[in-house]
C-alpha cells in the first residue's frame, strides 16, 4: 500500500504593525479548518513540525509560526518581551490566516509560552478573541508559579542576575533550546515567577482579564515538569479562563499516560506522537463537529 504523500509546508510572511516580518509555514489543506501552531521560548516552528503534520494529516489547514527573532522571522532592531509578541506577532499571523483562508476564526495549538502569548493577546482583546479563536490548546503553559519551591526560587533569582548582563541569550546557554532568546523577555518571565504575579510591562493584570474569554480550552500538563511549568501554575492559568468548555489533563503515569511527561517531551517524543498528538487532534475535531 502506497503511503500518503508528505505535505510540504509553504512559507508565508505576516507583517506586524511595527514593521517586523513574521514567517508562517502552511501545511496546506485548502478548505480545512485553520489551526495556528505556536511554539515556546528558545524554539521555532521546527519544534512543532511533527504535531503540525499530524494535524494536517487529519485534514486541518495548519499554520506554524515563528516568533520574531527566531526561525525564519525577522529580528527587530529594538528589545522585545512577551507583551510585544502578544501585541504584534499574534494579530499579524491571525490576520494573515484569515486573509488567506477567508475564515474568520481559527484554532490555536500551543506549547509552553506560546500559550501565554495567545492568552495575553486575547485577554487584552476579549471581544475580538472570542470571535476569532475557535479553541485553544495549551501544553505545559504557566506564567507565575515556577519559583514556589526554595530551590527553584534560587534558580530563578540566579537566572535573573545573569540576564541583567546580556541582551540576547545564545542557544542552549541555559541548557535548553535551539534558538536565541530575548533576555528582556526572559527577565519578564523571571519577574512573574519571583513575584507570583502575571503582569504586563504596563502593569496589566492578565489572570483576571482571562475571565472574559469563552472559547473552548484544552490544557495539557506535563506530569514530570516540576519547574518550568509545574502543575499548580498550569492549573491556575487554565482555570482563569471563563471558558465553559474547559478540559484539563495531567499527563502522567498515574493518570494512565505512557510516562510522566517532561516539558519538551509532551510536544515532541515517541510517546507524545502516539497519545498526545491524537488527543489534541481528536479534541479539535470534536469542537469542529459541535460548532
Amino acid at each position: 500500500m502506497q503511503a500518503d504523500p508528505l505535505i510540504l509546508p509553504i512559507r508565508y510572511t505576516a507583517h506586524c504593525a511595527d514593521g517586523v516580518r513574521i514567517a508562517c509555514f502552511r501545511f496546506a489543506n485548502p478548505g480545512g479548518v485553520p489551526v495556528i501552531v505556536v511554539h515556546g521560548t528558545f524554539s521555532s516552528h521546527e519544534g512543532c513540525t511533527g504535531l503540525a503534520r499530524r494535524l494536517a494529516d487529519d485534514g486541518f489547514d495548519v499554520w506554524a509560526m515563528d516568533w520574531r527573532g527566531r526561525g525564519g522571522s525577522e529580528m527587530p532592531d529594538t528589545p522585545f518581551d512577551f507583551d510585544t509578541i502578544a501585541k504584534m506577532d499574534i494579530p499579524a499571523v491571525l490576520d494573515l490566516v484569515q486573509t488567506e483562508t477567508r475564515e474568520r476564526s481559527a484554532f490555536f495549538v500551543t506549547h509552553s509560552d506560546g500559550g501565554l502569548i495567545v492568552g495575553m493577546w486575547a485577554a487584552r482583546n476579549p471581544e475580538l478573541a472570542n470571535a476569532s479563536i475557535r479553541g485553544l490548546v495549551t501544553m505545559a503553559a504557566q506564567a507565575h508559579l515556577a519559583a514556589e519551591r526554595p530551590e527553584h526560587r534560587q534558580r530563578v533569582a540566579e537566572m535573573t542576575a545573569y540576564l541583567e548582563t546580556i541582551d540576547v541569550i545564545p542557544p542552549r546557554q541555559l541548557g535548553v533550546g535551539s534558538e536565541p532568546e530575548s533576555a528582556l523577555l526572559m527577565r519578564q518571565w523571571c519577574r512573574w515567577n519571583l513575584d507570583g504575579k502575571f503582569l504586563g510591562s504596563d502593569g496589566f493584570d492578565y489572570l483576571p482579564a482571562l475571565k472574559a474569554l469563552n472559547f473552548p480550552l484544552l490544557c495539557l500538563i506535563a506530569g514530570g515538569d516540576h519547574f518550568i511549568a509545574p502543575r499548580a501554575g498550569c492549573e491556575s492559568f487554565a482555570n482563569a479562563f471563563g471558558s465553559p468548555d474547559r478540559s484539563i489533563h495531567f499527563c502522567s503515569l498515574e493518570q494512565g499516560f505512557a510516562e510522566d511527561y517532561e516539558h519538551g517531551r509532551i510536544l515532541a517524543s515517541t510517546p507524545a506522537r502516539e497519545e498526545i498528538w491524537p488527543l489534541v487532534a481528536d479534541w479539535v475535531s470534536q469542537r469542529v463537529k459541535t460548532a
